[in-house]
């Protein structure tokens, strides 16, 4: 098992107030996200029948208004601080980790991270913690604090999500007030490798979290081969990621996957099931920690116009890199009892 000489926690403390403070935070942002956001059009409906006229204007105006205002006069640094403190009601907070070959890859040491980095983050869980507590919004934080003291990162780093989510009213305001989420269409992707953007994505999508499974490390890959066609046309350089802990904070019902998959594949989005802690169903489990692994860096060839042998020969690469990234560390974290299952 290799060592992993370089770690960053955040939100680490056991004080009552750090846990209390991540909790109102995890609770905030998830309702806004997941509660408010999708039952917005409702919402509205609830207030032409029950609020006065002047009430329902400014709810509508607050619904519109992330479509209409510029992108840019959305983000904040300070909301992304408070989302980050939710760190402080994980066990342990939320840790980067990274060996000595990731460290020197990435420019580990110096004043900022090399650009041209596509970060891929597995696996995506209910809720994609990993990918929202030790992504980009640590460097959109501009705070050194919540940053890896060995590797800076620059504060224009960038992420993808799904296009979907920026379609639901609040849910849009909240990724645009993190300032580091374009939605993960083939313009977006392009932009931001043409860019030379350092970004972190989750390969797995909406896809691996219909087939979520607590107490299981099942992996979206198979039929996923998009990121590697981009990241080949541009040359850009791999970091493969894995977040030991994503699978256990959220337990789902197993009934809904097959639906799930059926509409992530014909409208792009899921209605999964599931409940972290006893408290609150939003919560996740006090109880698990969360210890995301950059672990191997591929430094794909410039091809403009790749084949799909091509493309599937990476893809393959990949996914070896990524099961061996598992089994080198996951005795560490506690999981040597598992095995990536991939679909």
């Amino acid at each position: 098992m290799a060592k992993l000489p370089y770690c960053h926690a955040i939100g680490a403390s056991d004080s009552l107030a750090t846990r209390v403070q991540g909790a109102v935070a995890f609770l905030t942002v998830s309702v806004l996200m997941y509660v408010l956001g999708p039952l917005s059009p409702l919402l509205f409906v609830g207030s032409c029948l029950l609020l006065p006229w002047y009430l329902t204007f400014l709810f509508l105006a607050a619904l519109v208004f992330p479509f209409v205002a510029p992108i840019e006069s959305l983000y904040s640094p300070a909301f992304c601080r408070f989302a980050l403190s939710m760190a402080g009601w994980l066990k342990g907070g939320s840790s980067i980790w990274t060996t000595e070959e990731v460290y020197k890859d990435i420019g580990g040491g110096t004043a900022r991270v090399n650009h041209d980095l596509m970060v891929c983050y597995h696996p995506h869980g209910m809720i994609p913690c990993g990918f929202l507590l030790n992504g980009a919004i640590r460097g959109r934080s501009k705070d050194p604090s919540l940053q890896p003291p060995w590797c800076p990162l620059d504060w224009r780093v960038s992420g993808i999500q799904a296009p979907v989510l920026f379609t639901i009213p609040i849910l849009r305001w909240v990724l645009l007030a993190f300032g580091c989420c374009v939605p993960a269409t083939k313009k977006g992707m392009h932009k931001l490798l043409r860019d030379r953007t350092t970004f972190g994505i989750i390969p797995g999508g909406s896809e691996e979290v219909a087939i979520h499974q607590a107490g299981a490390e099942n992996i979206y890959l198979l039929k996923r081969a998009g990121f590697i066609k981009y990241a080949l046309q541009y040359g850009t350089t791999l970091v493969i990621a894995f977040t030991f802990g994503e699978s256990d904070l959220y337990s789902s019902v197993g009934l809904v996957r097959s639906f799930n998959l059926w509409l992530v594949k014909r409208f792009g989005f899921v209605l999964p099931i599931f409940a972290g802690h006893w408290l609150f169903p939003l919560l996740p489990r006090s109880d698990v920690a969360l210890n995301t692994v950059l672990g191997k860096v591929l430094k794909l060839p410039r091809i403009a116009e790749p084949t799909s042998e091509e493309v599937t020969k990476w893809q393959k690469i990949y996914i070896a890199e990524l099961e061996a990234l598992f089994e080198e560390h996951k005795e560490q974290f506690g999981y040597s009892d598992r095995k990536l299952k991939f679909f």
